[in-house]
C-alpha cells in the first residue's frame, strides 16, 4: 500500500535497529575476511595457481556475502516509513475513502465479515486452530500454550519440534546401524564399507530437512496452521537393521573379500566417521535452543485466549425517523470513535433497508460491522526481554561467521587435495597415495556438512529472531451492530386557531427499534519486516476483552440523541420572529373587535366555526 503521510504519527518506531547492528558487523567482518584471501592471489599466482585461484575464489565470496550482509543490516537501520493506513485490516475494509488501501492489502487479509460476527456471536477465536499431524499434536500436547500464539510463531515451534525429533530418530537409527555393521552381522565388508556410505547418505538426509527448516520459517508463508512433518520412527528403526544387512551380504557376494584383505583395506584407507559431524549437529541444535526457547517461553507465559464480549439488547419506542437512526451512529456516535481522525475500518457497510407499507407504516432493518483504527499497544505487552532477542541475534550471527569459516576449510582443503593430486600426476596405486587422499576426502565431508549445518542453522536463527523483533501488538474496538424494527407516519399541526396568521404541520414518526450491539476490544498482533511493505503483513486476533464502559458510553449517546430530537418545526431565526410579530400586529389593525362582551361569543363561534371548516375539510380530502 502506499505510503501515507499525516502530521499526526502512530508512534511506531523501528524495531530493527539492533538486529542491523548486529548484520552490520557481521557484514564487515565477512567483507574483511573476504580482503585477506585476495591479497594473496598475486603472490602465489606463478608458483601455486591452484591456491592463486582459490584464493580469488574464496575471497570473492566472502567479500561479496559481506557486503550483502552489510548492506541488508544498514537497511534495517534506515528511517523507518509508516502511513496513517497501517495496519492491515482484518477484513475487506468497505470505507469509501480508503478503496485503494483495500485493494492492496486484499492478499494479506485473514478474515473477512462473516467470520468476524461469527465470532462475536460466537464468543470464539477462529485463529486458533486445531493442529494438524502426529508431530503437531505432540508438541502441543506437551505445550498446551502453543495453540494461542500467532501462526508465524507456532509454526516456527512445531518446525523445531519437529526438527530435534527427527535428529533424534536419525541418530537412534546411525545407533542401530553402528551395533548391527559392528557386531558382524551385517556381514565382514559392511564393517568398512557400509557404515561410511550410510552415514553420509544421513548426514545428506539431515541438512536437507535442516535446510528446508530454515526456509519455512518465514512470516508470509505460515498465515494459517500447517501440520509438521516428520518420518516414521518405526519404518527408519526397520531400515536401519534391514539395508546394512542386504547391503553387507551383497558386498561380500560382489567382492569376495576375505578378513584378511579386510583388515588390510582398514589400515590403508581411513574410513569417514560420522561422530564429528554428529557433535556438530548437537552444537547447532544447543545454538538454536538457546537462541529460540527463551523467546518462545516469554511469549507463552503472555497468551492471552479470552474470547469475552460485552452486549446491548433493548427495545425502544421513539419519536425518530430510522434513517436518522443510522446516519447518527454512523455519522457521529462512530466518528467520535476515531484514533487521530483516522477513519474507521467498515467491515460491513450500514445499509438499511426501509419497507414502506400502507397508510403510512414500515419496517426497517440494518447491520454494520466496523473497527476503530487499531492503537499501538504498550511495550510490555510485547512480553519479549530484550536481553533474549539479542542473544538469539548474535547467536545467529555467530553461526553465519562459523558457516563461513567451515566453507573456507572446505575450499583449502579441496585446494590442498588438487594440490596433491597434481604433485602425484593422479598416481593412487600407492597405499600412502591413497592414505593421505582420503584424508583429505574425509576432511573434505567433514567441512562440507559443518559448513551445510551452520548455514542453515544462522538462517533459522537469523528468521526466527527477525519474528521476535518484529511481532507489534495493537488494541482496537470491534463494533456489531443490528437495529430493527417498524415504524408509522402521523400528522400534528399546532397554531391552528381561526384568528392564527403563522402555523406549523409536521409528519412525525414513530419508530419502535429493537438495536443489538455487541462489542469487543481486541488484541492483535502483527508481524512487521523492512522495507515498503513494513506493516503490510497479515494481522492475527489474539484476545477479546469485554469493554463495557465502552458500550454504555456508546449506548448513551444514542440515547442522548434520540431524547434530544424534536418533533414539531419551530421559528429559530430573528428576523423570522420579528416577521412573525409584524404580520400578527397587521392582523390584530385590521380585524374588527367589538368591546361589549357578545365579542366573545363571537370569538368563540367563529373558533367552532374554524373548527367545523376543518373537519368539513378532512372529509371532503377522505372521500
Amino acid at each position: 500500500m502506499a505510503y501515507d503521510f499525516g502530521s499526526q504519527t502512530l508512534g511506531i518506531k523501528n524495531p530493527f535497529k539492533t538486529e542491523g547492528k548486529f548484520r552490520v558487523a557481521t557484514g564487515v567482518l565477512l567483507a574483511i575476511s573476504g580482503i585477506i584471501p585476495l591479497l594473496n592471489v598475486a603472490s602465489t599466482l606463478k608458483e601455486q595457481p591452484i591456491y592463486s585461484y582459490t584464493y580469488a575464489i574464496l575471497g570473492f565470496i566472502l567479500l561479496a556475502s559481506g557486503v550483502r550482509h552489510t548492506g541488508i543490516g544498514i537497511f534495517q537501520l534506515f528511517r523507518y516509513f509508516v502511513g496513517r493506513s497501517v495496519p492491515t485490516s482484518l477484513a475487506y475494509n468497505y470505507s469509501r475513502s480508503e478503496q485503494d488501501t483495500a485493494k492492496a492489502e486484499k492478499n494479506a487479509l485473514l478474515y473477512n465479515d462473516a467470520k468476524l460476527h461469527s465470532m462475536l456471536m460466537g464468543r470464539k477465536n477462529t485463529t486458533f486452530a486445531e493442529p494438524i499431524g502426529w508431530i503437531s499434536r505432540l508438541i502441543h500436547s506437551l505445550s498446551p500454550n502453543l495453540t494461542f500464539l500467532p501462526n508465524p510463531l507456532r509454526h516456527l515451534a512445531q518446525e523445531l519440534g519437529a526438527l530435534t525429533l527427527n535428529f533424534l530418530t536419525a541418530f537412534v537409527s546411525f545407533l542401530v546401524v553402528f551395533f548391527v555393521v559392528s557386531t558382524g552381522l551385517a556381514g565382514e565388508t559392511a564393517k568398512q564399507v557400509t557404515m561410511p556410505v550410510l552415514s553420509i547418505l544421513l548426514f545428506f538426509y539431515l541438512i536437507m530437512m535442516w535446510r528446508s527448516t530454515a526456509n519455512s520459517i518465514t512470516n508470509q508463508a505460515n498465515k494459517t496452521s500447517n501440520a509438521s512433518g516428520g518420518v516414521s520412527f518405526g519404518a527408519v528403526i526397520a531400515l536401519s537393521i534391514i539395508v546394512p544387512v542386504f547391503m553387507g551380504f551383497a558386498l561380500d557376494e560382489l567382492t569376495g573379500w576375505t578378513s584378511a584383505q579386510v583388515q588390510n583395506f582398514t589400515e590403508t584407507v581411513p574410513i569417514f566417521s560420522a561422530w564429528g559431524n554428529f557433535a556438530l549437529l548437537l552444537v547447532a541444535i544447543l545454538f538454536v535452543i538457546i537462541g529460540v526457547v527463551p523467546n518462545l517461553n516469554t511469549r507463552l507465559k503472555a497468551v492471552t485466549p479470552q474470547t469475552e464480549v460485552s452486549e446491548y439488547r433493548d427495545n425502544m419506542q421513539e419519536s425518530v425517523h430510522p434513517n436518522e437512526i443510522f446516519i447518527n451512529i454512523e455519522n457521529i456516535v462512530l466518528a467520535n470513535r476515531r484514533y487521530k481522525e483516522i477513519p474507521n475500518r467498515i467491515y460491513r457497510e450500514f445499509d438499511p433497508a426501509l419497507k414502506e407499507q400502507a397508510e403510512g407504516k414500515g419496517s426497517f432493518a440494518g447491520e454494520l460491522l466496523v473497527e476503530t483504527q487499531p492503537i499501538l499497544a504498550d511495550e510490555n505487552k510485547v512480553n519479549y526481554k530484550t536481553a533474549n532477542k539479542v542473544l538469539s541475534t548474535a547467536l545467529a550471527q555467530l553461526s553465519v561467521l562459523v558457516a563461513f569459516a567451515f566453507f573456507a576449510y572446505f575450499t583449502l582443503n579441496l585446494a590442498d587435495a588438487l594440490v596433491f593430486l597434481n604433485a602425484i600426476d593422479g598416481d593412487l596405486s600407492s597405499s600412502s597415495a591413497v592414505t593421505q587422499f582420503a584424508g583429505f576426502i574425509n576432511t573434505g565431508l567433514f567441512s562440507l556438512f559443518g559448513w551445510l549445518s551452520f548455514q542453515a542453522t544462522g538462517k533459522i536463527l537469523n528468521n526466527a529472531s527477525h519474528l521476535f523483533w518484529g511481532e507489534i501488538h495493537f488494541t482496537s474496538l470491534l463494533m456489531f451492530l443490528k437495529t430493527e424494527g417498524t415504524y408509522t407516519e402521523s400528522r400534528i399541526s399546532t397554531g391552528m386557531a381561526i384568528h392564527d396568521s403563522t402555523r406549523s404541520e409536521n409528519v412525525v414518526v414513530r419508530s419502535s427499534i429493537t438495536p443489538w450491539i455487541i462489542t469487543s476490544r481486541l488484541n492483535t498482533s502483527i508481524f512487521a519486516t523492512s522495507g515498503s511493505g513494513n506493516l503490510e503483513s497479515s494481522r492475527y486476533i489474539m484476545g477479546m476483552s469485554k469493554n463495557n464502559d465502552e458500550l454504555d458510553t456508546i449506548v448513551k449517546e444514542i440515547k442522548d440523541f434520540l431524547k434530544g430530537r424534536e418533533s414539531i418545526a419551530s421559528i429559530t431565526n430573528e428576523a423570522d420572529l420579528q416577521n412573525a410579530s409584524t404580520i400578527h400586529q397587521v392582523n390584530q389593525q385590521s380585524r374588527f373587535l367589538p368591546e361589549d362582551k357578545s365579542n366573545e361569543k363571537l370569538e368563540s363561534k367563529d373558533d367552532e366555526a374554524a373548527g367545523y371548516l376543518r373537519n368539513d375539510a378532512d372529509k371532503d380530502v377522505k372521500q
